[in-house]
């Protein structure tokens, strides 16, 4: 009987750890998000090709912010009926990121960003919407969470100029604070995963 309290307790110490490191990667994004999207509608950007020390900045921050929600969405994957929506988001995240560090390293955009932008953007969509339908039928989280999960791509991205990555932000905050706190859902274990829900 102790033998089995002890292993009890330990598998939910371990679930709140990780929990607590996607909620403070949570946060860091959210934090440097809602920078970007203020940073964004004080100084829009406009049409010159060459990228000024201050985008060169913002570009950098985005692009470890993308780090950083592609372990998040990874993390969520444990309340999810599938993980190949987050993988496929995560490695749209991680391609953008690299592009954006390619043009903040260079000054410029590279002539093949536009074609890896589309890809990564495409890739980090079709993976946030496969997750929130995931996360939604799974049950194991607020349905909240799952439908807003879908904006912070379009928000980030397409509303970048109009001050999108507040929004983004804010919905990145409260997932992260959940997390931190332990308090978003209990992973479900292996055993209680059906057979035939390892596709959403």
């Amino acid at each position: 009987m102790t033998t089995q309290q002890s292993v009890s307790t330990r598998r939910p110490a371990s679930a709140d750890r990780a929990s607590a490191r996607a909620g403070a990667l949570a946060l860091g994004a959210a934090a440097v998000s809602v920078l970007t999207g203020v940073t964004q509608v004080l100084h829009p950007q406009d049409l010159d090709p060459a990228i000024d020390p201050r985008t060169r900045v913002m570009l950098t921050g985005v692009a470890l912010m993308l780090w950083a929600l592609s372990a998040v969405y990874l993390h969520l994957a444990r309340y999810a009926r599938g993980r190949w929506a987050s993988r496929t988001a995560a490695a749209g995240m991680v391609l953008l990121s690299l592009g954006m560090l390619s043009s903040a390293v260079n000054g410029t955009d590279l002539a093949i960003f536009p074609a890896v932008a589309s890809v990564a953007n495409a890739l980090w969509l079709v993976g946030s919407v496969g997750l929130a339908v995931s996360l939604w039928r799974a049950g194991r989280v607020p349905r909240p969470v799952a439908v807003l999960l879908v904006l912070v791509m379009p928000a980030t991205i397409v509303g970048s100029q109009l001050g999108g990555g507040v929004l983004a932000g804010a919905y990145l905050a409260v997932l992260g604070w959940l997390l931190l706190r332990g308090q978003l859902a209990a992973p479900a274990s292996r055993g209680d995963s059906p057979a035939g829900t390892a596709i959403a």
